[in-house]
């Protein structure tokens, strides 16, 4: 409720008249209408001249401050922050790394020997390809697959938890101080 409305609420509930509330007051009945109809606001002379007619604390009359809905917009948008992070980390979204293990068979045109390898590479060359280096070539088998967790990854996680949790933390802080 702001404070046009709770002007006439106190004024009414009072069963007063615009005129016999200016008079109290001690302000004209024009400047009283403008108050309740919301065209102007009060000086805190004429607050506390009001305070002092309508018998209420200042506190009562004054619209309450916005902060809390300040609050609780910063607390949403972190919590969606650490959310979002959260899941870029735990599904890899931005720092991926999967390595890949290659079966190596290498037969040596010359000697016609065949040797076996393994080979471990982070780029996916397909199920099955073939090079030669120094005429000696190579085929290499997709064996195995694995995703590893980066720190990167974990990092992104635990600022998101940070993210959520600390609002959260700092709300029922700030809720216990204002109880005391």
């Amino acid at each position: 409720m702001d404070l046009a409305e709770k002007l006439v609420q106190l004024r009414k509930g009072l069963g007063w008249t615009q005129a016999i509330a200016a008079k109290k007051i001690t302000i004209q009945q024009s400047y009283l209408s403008k108050l309740e109809s919301g065209q102007y606001l009060p000086s805190e002379e004429v607050i506390n001249k009001i305070c002092l007619a309508y018998e209420v604390k200042t506190e009562e009359l004054l619209p309450s401050p916005k902060k809390k809905k300040n609050n609780d917009y910063i607390w949403i948008v972190s919590s969606a922050i650490g959310l979002i992070f959260i899941l870029v980390g735990h599904f890899s979204l931005v720092f991926p790394q999967t390595y890949y293990t290659y079966k190596v068979k290498s037969v040596d045109v010359l000697s016609s020997k065949q040797h076996i390898n393994y080979h471990l590479s982070d780029h996916y060359q397909g199920e099955k390809y073939r090079q030669t280096f120094d005429g000696v070539k190579y085929e290499y088998s997709l064996v195995a697959q694995r995703d590893i967790s980066r720190a990167e990854n974990r990092w992104l996680i635990a600022c998101g938890c940070l993210l959520i949790f600390l609002p959260v933390t700092m709300t029922f802080y700030q809720r216990k101080v204002k109880a005391k």
